[in-house]
């Protein structure tokens, strides 16, 4: 078979800004890579084309996060992306346009850890000003390194591990899946390592990058990702004590996913997107959320990653982000129509079709204190954990009563997968919510049960091997002597 390029080939040959000032990049368009990597700027650009692959790589969290759950559905537009057969755990890795989707997401997360692989195989020999600003740039590096493969392990489960700059295309067919174990070892590392190396906070023009308290997080939600509660509680209770200047709550839960209050007290981290920048900067795949027709934003949406009425029941009486998050209905003059839609993310002032400046948040506040809440739970200090889901439920802009500390453990469980439903609907957490704590089975089967979900007539029903998702057949096909699929698929 003739060998066609692996998408993990070095690709850092030009790279596209972010949006924010720090992510402004000036394009890469020629000279070698041997050529350019020579400067402070050169690196600069080079840390910042990393930051650039977010963009990409989480363009389908809501594919994989949101719609193969019981948040949200295809309509039959969506059908036409793909979206259905992730609704109904139907994803073929070859031949369809959810296998493509899939291919995207391997590829724009490999990219990404190309280019972060560059600049820590570049950075040594070039002259700095100062340690303190080439250390921090290396942390910026493991950091989004971690995350794309955390992405990938989450997704995918195995994947190649590749953690230099490669020099030929043909290295890359030296690397086969490694088990899922080394991947989150080299995460750990990474994101360990990170955490020395970057700052609390930065300046006004830098605000947005990686910090120290981000990888710590990160660092938290991988260690419970493999059930190491005791290991991760002590770095989530480090944020809580150590960023309470840093870190809080807005008295409006839609503040915090307004366009023009990015990088508030309650954002840890979130990929950057700024509207009006050509070639664009903008968030597309939120403009998706919104409704067809102009009625709740100007130049309207596709209507993908519909909100389910299952969802909607979930919020409690007097919830205050129930308005903020999504609607079932749309009213326009005195005619309401059934018209269910996501209100999260709506950029009202947009004038150009997906083009949304509002941020998509990978980390926020409230999911360290509910992780934190977890830790403690699963580790025997239940009345503790209910403190800790108290801080989240009881703030102005959720309005909920307090939990009462004589709650059980796995009372307090299903209380915090609910809150964690709620609070993160939408931000592509809820499928690896529920792969994390081994619920994503019964909570998915009793869902396709109950509404009586059927594909081509047989009733929807999930096992083991739907906690990830097939490897596409295109990479297979790369590299069929070292990439293989996954059982089930």
């Amino acid at each position: 078979m003739k060998k066609t390029l692996s998408i993990i080939t070095i690709c850092c040959l030009f790279s596209l800004g972010c949006g924010k000032n720090f992510i402004e990049l000036n394009p890469i368009t020629s000279g070698s890579t041997n050529d350019f990597y020579k400067t402070v700027q050169d690196i600069t650009n080079a840390v910042n084309a990393t930051y650039a692959s977010l963009q990409t790589a989480s363009s389908s969290d809501y594919i994989v996060g949101d719609i193969p759950t019981d948040d949200s559905f295809a309509d039959a537009a969506s059908c036409l992306v793909g979206h259905c057969d992730f609704d109904l755990f139907n994803v073929i890795p070859v031949g369809t346009t959810s296998a493509g989707v899939l291919n995207t997401r391997w590829t724009a997360l490999y990219k990404g850890i190309s280019r972060a692989n560059i600049v820590l195989s570049r950075i040594d020999p070039v002259a700095f000003g100062n340690d303190i600003v080439k250390n921090r740039m290396k942390g910026e590096a493991k950091f989004l390194r971690a995350y794309f493969y955390y992405s990938l392990v989450t997704t995918f489960g195995d994947v190649p591990l590749i953690t230099k700059e490669l020099q030929s295309p043909e290295e890359t067919y030296e690397y086969a899946r490694a088990p899922k174990v080394k991947i989150y070892e080299q995460i750990e590392t990474d994101l360990k390592e990170a955490f020395e190396l970057l700052p609390s906070t930065y300046a006004a023009a830098d605000i947005g990058r990686a910090t120290k308290w981000a990888a710590e997080g990160l660092l938290a939600r991988v260690l419970m990702f493999q059930r190491k509660f005791s290991e991760a509680k002590p770095y989530l209770k480090d944020i809580i004590d150590n960023t309470t200047s840093l870190y809080g709550f807005l008295p409006n839960y839609s503040d915090v996913f307004r366009y023009n209050n990015g990088n508030n007290k309650e954002i840890i981290f979130a990929i950057q997107y700024t509207r009006g920048l050509s070639p664009s900067q903008g968030n597309a795949a939120h403009a998706y959320f919104a409704p067809t027709g102009n009625f709740v934003q100007p130049v309207g949406g596709a209507g993908y990653n519909i909100p389910t009425t299952d969802l909607y029941d979930e919020f409690e009486t007097g919830d205050a982000r129930k308005s903020s998050t999504m609607a079932l209905t749309i009213t326009v003059g005195t005619t309401i129509t059934s018209r269910p839609h996501v209100r999260k993310f709506l950029d009202q002032g947009i004038i150009q079709g997906f083009d949304i400046s509002v941020d998509f948040p990978i980390l926020r506040y409230s999911d360290i204190l509910l992780m934190y809440a977890e830790c403690q739970n699963e580790t025997g200090a239940t009345g503790d954990g209910v403190l800790y889901l108290n801080k989240v439920r009881t703030t102005a802009r959720t309005n909920l009563p307090p939990k009462l500390l004589t709650i059980n453990q796995q009372d307090l469980r299903v209380a915090i997968e609910k809150e964690r439903r709620i609070e993160f609907a939408f931000e592509g957490l809820h499928f690896f919510d529920l792969v994390r704590t081994n619920r994503l089975i019964p909570v998915m089967n009793a869902y396709f049960l109950k509404n009586g979900i059927k594909n081509q007539g047989v009733l929807v029903q999930i096992d083991d091997h739907n906690t990830v998702f097939p490897v596409p057949q295109q990479q297979i096909d790369t590299n069929p002597d070292k990439i293989t699929q996954n059982t089930g698929y």
